[in-house]
């Protein structure tokens, strides 16, 4: 693709020259130029002549620009009407072959395209439309004039501030150096201050850590013990756990040696009535005999 668009050359189109009050708002220019060009034309100068309205046009990725450029004119120049419109333009753009056995390639692009017209008489319809926003109060709005005043009051402050001039000149050059030096013991005691603060800092983190450790190792210790215990009532179990194994044993044995007694009595129980049986019998032959 790259290989394609080197052996092409793009060649801009001609456009139509801008009326004077119409300012078009390229995407990578510089604000200030755009802002300064607009009050010129509002406000007038020796070279140009004063317009009761300005266009400010912006394609694209220039939109934004070209709403803060109005935004910010509005507040520099006072009675100032906004009116906004949103359409679309055709662009075509032109590329030519640098080499021979190419055709020319026409791309058409369509844009978005804002226009901001910024103006001290607005017409009945432009008041009725939708893209219209009334002037800003008086107490949002800054003149130009008063504006660059203020700058330049406040650049020679600036510049007398360091530079004193009259009879006293090296006195309060004096005084100048003895503030410097103030001021730069001040810093050294700040300095001072943040580095007692960072040490302080340093000892706080340090007692954290220590606490901290302190807790791991309680926490350990509680983990010991709460195992120490486990391992104490595990050998209380298994204690229990045999010596009723062993009571459970010696029940058993009771109970068995309970049946033999039992079993042994009947025995002799049967023992004694079978030989009590044999005598009657034979007391009763005998007695037949007689």
């Amino acid at each position: 693709m790259r290989a394609t668009q080197d052996k092409y050359e793009h060649v801009r189109g001609e456009q139509a020259q801008a009326p004077i009050n119409e300012i078009r708002v390229a995407a990578k220019g510089l604000d200030g130029s755009y802002i300064k060009r607009a009050i010129e034309l509002l406000v007038g100068t020796q070279e140009i002549p004063k317009q009761d309205s300005v266009v400010i046009k912006g394609i694209d990725n220039a939109i934004p620009k070209v709403l803060v450029i109005s935004e910010i004119v509005r507040r520099r120049v006072a009675g100032l009407s906004q009116i906004n419109q949103i359409g679309n333009t055709q662009i075509v753009d032109k590329y030519v072959p640098t080499e021979e056995g190419l055709v020319e390639v026409n791309i058409t692009k369509q844009l978005s395209i804002l226009t901001v017209k910024l103006t001290t008489k607005p017409t009945e319809e432009e008041k009725k439309s939708v893209g219209y926003q009334e002037p800003l109060p008086e107490s949002e709005v800054v003149p130009q004039k008063q504006r660059q005043q203020g700058e330049k009051r406040e650049r020679n402050t600036r510049q007398n501030r360091g530079a004193p001039r009259g009879e006293n000149r090296g006195q309060d050059r004096r005084d100048n150096r003895d503030n410097r030096d103030n001021r730069d013991n001040r810093d050294n005691r700040d300095n001072r201050d943040r580095r007692d603060n960072r040490d302080n800092r340093d000892n706080r983190e340090n007692r954290e850590r220590r606490d901290n450790r302190d807790n791991r190792d309680n926490r350990d210790n509680r983990d010991n013990r709460d195992r120490r215990d486990n391992r104490e009532n595990r050998d209380n179990r298994e204690q229990r756990d045999n010596r009723e194994n062993r009571d459970n044993r010696e029940h058993r044995d009771n109970r068995d040696n309970r049946d033999n007694r039992d079993r042994r009595d009947n025995r002799d129980n049967r023992d004694n009535n079978r030989q009590n049986n044999t005598r009657n019998t034979n007391a009763r032959e005998q007695e037949k005999k007689q």
